[in-house]
């Protein structure tokens, strides 16, 4: 028999062009699995510097901290019978609603400063409280308490929530207060800025090219302990040292990032119900 040169020298080059592909194939799964292994064998701050993701100049920050604690307010009708120019109820014992008698214009709600200005006259212990944040959805400006010159981030219980009408005109308010805040005589060792950049980087929360702008000090909520324990006859909280980094990408958005100052931990903001109503349904399970 009489073989076919030509066929089988096609059938050889398909062969051989066929196992080619195959080994190209494999020195790339191979390539890139080195390239894997070396970005895993890199350190965070390596990665952080070739992504450039780099802190500004920050203001400086504390070493140490004690975890704080604080009294739910009981607001009495005797503390809002001094209260000038407005109508107020108290709801849950907690929560001091209010309407003003005139409604005060905001030319800006993103800087509130008219209302500002005027807090301390209008709301029971005003000069405790700072401007936060203009919730546009709601329409209301988010006022956050505070303790010396720190922020209480994110608290149900220590915050007000001024309601605009539809002509930016606050008309009500609806307030909760910590009180008998002190501090806890061990100090806490807080994380360093660098620490706190890496953990945020760590969790895909910082884009490339990056910058932390800014770091401040607050407090958040660890814990709560309900009112009747044994510790006491009055509801109290245990607040954390809580660091806030606001980090700007390369457009210029900022973004601002909550960690538990102690021990790492990473607060998601956005899951917190700030809403009011949430103290009234605790209370009704609470019967």
């Amino acid at each position: 028999m009489r073989l076919d040169w030509s066929k089988t020298k096609t059938i050889f080059i398909v062969v051989f062009l066929i196992l080619d592909i195959f080994l190209f194939i494999l020195f790339v799964q191979k390539y890139e699995d080195s390239q894997l292994e070396i970005i895993g064998d890199l350190s965070t701050t390596e990665r952080i510097a070739d992504e450039n993701v780099t802190l500004g100049e920050l203001p400086d920050a504390d070493d140490s901290r004690p975890y704080l604690n604080a009294e739910f307010s009981l607001f009495m009708n005797s503390d809002i019978q001094g209260l000038e120019g407005q109508s107020a109820t108290i709801r849950e014992g907690q929560i001091l609603s209010s309407i003003l008698s005139d409604p005060i214009a905001i030319a800006d709600p993103e800087n509130p400063e008219e209302l500002n200005e005027q807090i301390e006259d209008y709301v029971l212990y005003g000069d405790q409280y700072t401007f936060w944040d203009y919730d546009e959805e709601d329409n209301q400006l988010i006022y956050f308490q505070t303790f010396e010159d720190f922020t209480l981030y994110y608290n149900l219980n220590a915050q007000i929530a001024v309601q605009l009408n539809e002509n930016n005109e606050a008309i009500s308010y609806e307030q909760t207060h910590l009180t008998s805040l002190e501090e806890f005589t061990e100090e806490q060792q807080l994380r360093e800025p660098r620490a706190v950049l890496e953990t945020f980087y760590d969790r895909n929360l910082i884009q490339p090219n990056s910058t932390a702008v800014n770091l401040q000090l607050g407090y958040y909520p660890l814990f709560v302990q309900e009112a009747g324990s044994d510790s006491g006859d009055g509801a109290t909280q245990v607040l954390t040292p809580t660091w806030k980094m606001t980090i700007e990408n390369e457009n210029g958005d900022r973004n601002e990032l909550f960690m538990n100052a102690v021990d790492g931990s990473i607060f998601d903001m956005s899951q917190v119900n700030l809403d009011f109503e949430q103290l009234e349904e605790n209370d009704e399970t609470a019967e």
